[in-house]
């Protein structure tokens, strides 16, 4: 290589480093603060990840020993707390235990107001809404209403739902006290259809659809029996047909 080769390569290296200075300069501090900034977010999501994780690993704890006392007014009282102190889904899973253990002790009017704060809970997953609705028409269902009953299944039995079996269930249950037997075949027949239906539950419904077919249809059957076997009674002749037989 020439001396003129080496002196024009060596400038050449030094504009370079010039250049990389220049950059650097201009944005080395910004590049700095993002490499900062990447690490101090990382370590605030690891700290908030672990933070999350004992808070939820102590509600749990909570709502494991709330449903751990036998007595249901206790038990009752300690989901409540639960619920007005907890967080994440917490508070809805409380207010229902709560519910269920108030439903336990009788206080009926205690637990329906649970399910329905439940209800008005804002930007709750509607699976727990309907949750609520279903368990307060369960509760309910001996001194509820038929019609209000179906108002109140209806919106759960749609295809999809994810209460859609028991909701048949008890729909069935609304139109057998509303008099209404073909309706509640219907519901019943629908519940025969669902996917993934368990044996047991398919036996249960089959068992009491053949029960209801039964009911309808058993003395209807009997009454025709009875007419076809029955002979008629002859009409007794009169006297001016005795006479012409003479």
């Amino acid at each position: 290589m020439s001396e003129s080769d080496s002196f024009i390569q060596e400038v050449s290296e030094e504009v370079r480093r010039d250049r990389m200075y220049a950059v650097w300069r201009r944005y080395g501090p910004w590049l700095i603060a993002a490499i900062v900034l990447i690490v101090a977010l990382a370590a605030g999501k690891g700290w908030m990840e672990s933070r999350d994780s004992a808070r939820k690993a102590e509600l749990g704890g909570a709502l494991l020993e709330a449903g751990a006392i036998e007595d249901p007014a206790e038990s009752s009282a300690a989901f409540l707390a639960l619920a007005e102190e907890g967080e994440y889904a917490y508070p809805v899973i409380a207010r229902l235990r709560a519910g269920a253990a108030l439903m336990q002790t009788g206080d009926l009017d205690g637990a329906e107001a649970q399910y329905d704060a439940i209800k008005s809970m804002p930007d709750i997953d509607p699976r727990f809404r309907d949750l609520a609705e279903l368990r307060t028409v369960m509760m309910r269902s001996e001194t509820m209403e038929p019609d209000a009953m179906l108002d109140r299944l209806g919106p759960l039995t749609v295809e999809g739902g994810v209460w859609r079996l028991p909701a048949l269930e008890y729909e069935a249950a609304a139109h057998l006290k509303k008099g209404e037997p073909a309706a509640a075949l219907a519901s019943l027949r629908t519940i025969l259809e669902l996917p993934q239906l368990t044996g047991a539950t398919q036996g249960r419904v089959t068992e009491l659809i053949e029960a209801i077919e039964a009911t309808v249809e058993g003395p209807v059957t009997e009454q025709a029996n009875t007419e076809d076997a029955t002979p008629e009674e002859p009409e007794e002749a009169t006297p001016e047909e005795q006479g012409a037989e003479q």
